[in-house]
């Protein structure tokens, strides 16, 4: 079978400006009293807008350009994103060939150069690399336990790390499996961008005072040191939520244990 041959294209980089929100009081993590009314609940965090957004003909003019907001002081700064896409076809507004986190002080933090694009121009047709091989060592900077910042489009929401993005040398193990089970049907069911991310927990705090809480799979590029101070009551939390949840996980996968075991005696 004749390898369908991937169009041609050039890439332009799309740069975004992150500031925090407005605030009448100081920058600090915060649970929003507003959205605690009119929602009934609300996570710690902080606001953040999408301030500017520029485009390049290359990644190098996008990050020199970086470095001159930087060097111009702006008020605010959270961090800056820029997204690799493809010139002169339609894809999927959200989709990118790569994409990439730079701090507030321009110093790049995480990358990603696993595609997301799978349809170009209406067709089916995966548009750079969309296979996600695992992460180095060395690019993984947390370790369970840690507090972090989610960066949401508009929202920095605190979170704690449950677990980390799969190693090289996990994924290889994964894709050994994957190819023996699909065979050929792999293009379009492997590991992807959504693979190449952390596991975190986060909570929201009731309108009636109840604590809420769950885990995420935000993108590597998106999960950030605290770049403000962390409230102890904030950090407290989370470790706690993240305790539970691991005592649970524990729980389920004993239920499991047992029921395997009683299904093998009952044959």
């Amino acid at each position: 079978m004749k390898k369908q041959s991937k169009p041609k294209f050039k890439s332009i980089f799309v740069l975004h400006v992150y500031k925090y929100g407005w605030s009448k009081d100081k920058l600090a993590y915060h649970i929003d009293q507003d959205e605690l009314e009119s929602k009934g609940g609300a996570r710690p965090g902080i606001d953040i807008w999408d301030y500017d957004v520029g485009y390049f003909q290359t990644l190098h003019a996008a990050e020199k350009r970086i470095k001159k907001i930087v060097g111009e002081n702006q008020e605010e700064l959270y961090s800056f994103l820029i997204e690799e896409k493809p010139q002169e076809c339609m894809i999927h507004k959200g989709d990118y060939l790569t994409i990439r986190r730079y701090l507030k002080d321009g110093s790049l933090w995480q990358e990603s150069k696993v595609s997301t694009i799978r349809e170009y121009d209406g067709k089916n047709c995966e548009l750079g690399d969309t296979c996600f091989y695992g992460r180095d060592l060395r690019t993984i900077p947390f370790k369970e336990g840690d507090v972090v910042e989610i960066a949401r489009k508009d929202f920095v929401e605190l979170g704690i790390i449950w677990d980390l993005p799969a190693t090289k040398k996990r994924m290889k193990r994964i894709w050994s499996r994957y190819i023996k089970q699909l065979g050929p049907d792999i293009a379009w069911v492997h590991p992807d961008d959504t693979d190449d991310g952390y596991t975190v927990v986060g909570y929201s705090l009731g309108k009636d005072g109840k604590i809420g809480f769950g885990h995420s799979h935000p993108a590597v590029v998106d999960v950030l040191p605290p770049s403000l101070p962390v409230p102890k009551k904030f950090a407290q939390q989370l470790r706690k939520c993240l305790r539970t949840l691991k005592k649970e996980e524990a729980v389920y996968i004993l239920e499991k244990e047992r029921e395997k075991k009683n299904a093998k005696k009952g044959k």
